[in-house]
């Protein structure tokens, strides 16, 4: 890939995480629990993935795109255990909003991860833009 290719790739990739951040703002104020828990971790999700490819990282699933982001980022200090650990949080509960029938997203829940959702892209964002 070229630096060329590279750039709009992670342009595409963070455009798509901030497309879904707004969705998932929309869907809180809408009430729409799970819509809104499972946009915020697809914003996070792709944010991460702009930073993957800004940094030359794959990690082929959901589960080895959180070992990768650990093992690069938590693990050498560029980003708190906090944020790491929240994102891990923030998959189970797109995890259970999309997949569990016997589970409801609560309001709390997803209000919780609001901000939490909001400053690990803004995080993400200054990686790339500082690299």
């Amino acid at each position: 890939m070229t630096p060329e290719q590279r750039d709009i790739l992670v342009n595409r990739e963070m455009e798509r995480a901030l497309h879904y951040l707004s969705q998932a703002d929309e869907m809180l104020t809408l009430g729409h629990w799970d819509l809104a828990a499972n946009r915020q971790y697809y914003a996070c999700f792709h944010a991460v993935q702009a930073l993957f490819v800004s940094k030359g990282i794959s990690g082929q699933t959901h589960k080895g795109m959180i070992n990768q982001f650990s093992l690069h980022f938590v693990k050498s200090g560029l980003v708190s255990m906090e944020q790491g650990s929240f994102l891990s949080r923030l998959m189970q509960l797109r995890q259970k909003a999309d997949y569990n029938c016997y589970y409801d997203v609560t309001e709390a829940e997803v209000k919780d991860m609001s901000a939490p959702t909001h400053e690990l892209v803004n995080t993400i964002i200054s990686l790339i833009e500082n690299q």
